[in-house]
């Protein structure tokens, strides 16, 4: 089974410390995080059904940055205005 990556990774943390390759990353990312919020719940479905499907995979990841600012964690600025 081949791994479905983003284009681009996103880099969260105060230094980019952690790198999230694509939909499965980021659901175990978004598993760590306070659960909760709109942009959380659409980055969790964005992402289950880019691992379901295959398609959508800039959607999730868009979604993904929305979580990750919407809980306050650092994301980098290359990523933020992608």
């Amino acid at each position: 089974m081949q791994a479905i990556i983003w284009d681009r990774p996103v880099r969260v943390g105060v230094k980019g410390e952690r790198t999230i390759n694509g939909p499965h990353d980021a659901l175990q990312y978004l598993s760590e995080m306070p659960q909760g919020g709109w942009f959380y719940e659409r980055a969790r479905n964005r992402c289950r059904a880019a691992l379901e499907r295959g398609d959508e995979l800039g959607q999730s990841r868009k979604a993904f940055i929305g979580a990750a600012i919407e809980s306050s964690f650092p994301v980098s600025d290359d990523d933020v205005l992608s």
